[in-house]
């Protein structure tokens, strides 16, 4: 069950509007004029743009870099 009251103390975000937003945001790059993709280059695309959405991108490329090709 949430804690609702604590988390709402603590200035937590706990409604669906910010997710449903984003998730808008990546399926709307996708969508562009003329734009064709497969299912699995499609969820490719969206991971690397949620990696941006987040604020994750120069985390996740500097943990890429440090793992043996």
């Amino acid at each position: 069950m949430i804690r609702y009251p604590e988390f709402v103390a603590k200035g937590w975000q706990l409604g669906s509007g910010p997710t449903e937003s984003c998730c808008k945001a990546l399926t709307a790059r996708l969508k562009g004029r003329g734009r064709r993709w497969d299912a699995r280059n499609a969820e490719a695309v969206m991971a690397l743009e949620a990696l941006k959405q987040s604020g994750q991108w120069q985390a996740y490329w500097l943990i890429q870099a440090k793992i043996p090709a």
